[in-house]
């Protein structure tokens, strides 16, 4: 692993704090485990990061305001991206709260929690936290799969100044049946200047040809439509340990990035220099 990392996407669960973590649902096997910054601090080591980007994991203020203070107990933080419930009309207040904070890089939007995905991504509340964390020079991130797709281009065309970063490649399935339609709809996101992609979340198994060529397919589609100053290195861990390991996830991008014949200073940006611009 020859370039250093930044990973950009890993979340905390402290079972004692009596928080739902909806990954369980997919992913049963995580049932009842905990993941605390002491167990990420190995798993960064065997991947090559420095630091992480920790992104709430519960979709509640009071787990976000939780991750904040994290990060002023372990340094193996860089930043936060928090959450606010959008339905909630003291939306503005709840992120004026966590936009004081040092830690504070921005919030993420999940649309798939609410009764109605598109109507959330559409609504004045996400319009207007939107304005309001450009005025603070912050970032949105957005959990989206590709039926969601046009509401998210929306709120990127409508706010062209912010940083709109879609999270893991905006969740394809994995069939190759149905992977001309994500990168056609990828390619019209890629017409916005402002949106970054996230490299984590593919639906991998641990077998090592069956998600090499699920990786290079979408990586490398990836890298053509949007090129490498626009794409994110990130792990996401624990909900990835379901599947497979952080370091199979980043064997199989270094493979894929040498292979396809990225430049180096271009594997460092997917690894590392733009999170630092980003994060």
């Amino acid at each position: 692993m020859p370039a250093r990392a930044i990973d950009t996407h890993v979340h905390i669960w402290d079972r004692t704090r009596g928080e739902t973590f909806i990954a369980e649902t997919p992913f049963p096997s995580l049932t009842g485990k905990a993941f605390l910054p002491g167990d990420l601090v190995p798993v960064l080591a065997d991947t090559g990061a420095e630091s992480a980007v920790l992104v709430h994991g519960p979709a509640t203020v009071k787990h976000a305001l939780h991750c904040l203070d994290l990060w002023r107990q372990h340094d193996v933080f860089r930043s936060v991206i928090g959450w606010i419930d959008l339905r909630d009309p003291n939306h503005a207040a709840q992120l004026a709260e966590q936009a004081r904070h040092p830690a504070f890089r921005g919030l993420r939007f999940t649309p798939l929690l609410d009764p109605d995905p598109e109507g959330y991504l559409r609504s004045d509340a996400a319009s207007q936290t939107c304005a309001a964390l450009r005025d603070v020079d912050a970032i949105v991130e957005v959990l989206a799969p590709q039926p969601l797709f046009d509401a998210v281009a929306a709120l990127a065309t409508a706010h062209p100044r912010l940083i709109c970063v879609l999270a893991h490649f905006g969740l394809p399935d994995g069939d190759p049946a149905r992977f001309a339609t994500w990168r056609d709809a990828m390619a019209r996101l890629a017409d916005l200047p402002n949106l970054r992609v996230k490299l984590s979340g593919l639906p991998l198994t641990g077998d090592l040809a069956r998600d090499r060529e699920l990786a290079s397919r979408h990586v490398t589609a990836l890298l053509d439509l949007f090129g490498p100053e626009r794409l994110l290195y990130a792990s996401n861990w624990p909900v990835a340990t379901a599947l497979a390991t952080p370091r199979h996830w980043r064997d199989l991008l270094d493979d894929i990035l040498q292979t396809a014949g990225v430049a180096e200073k271009d594997v460092a940006a997917i690894y590392r220099d733009n999170a630092l611009t980003l994060y």
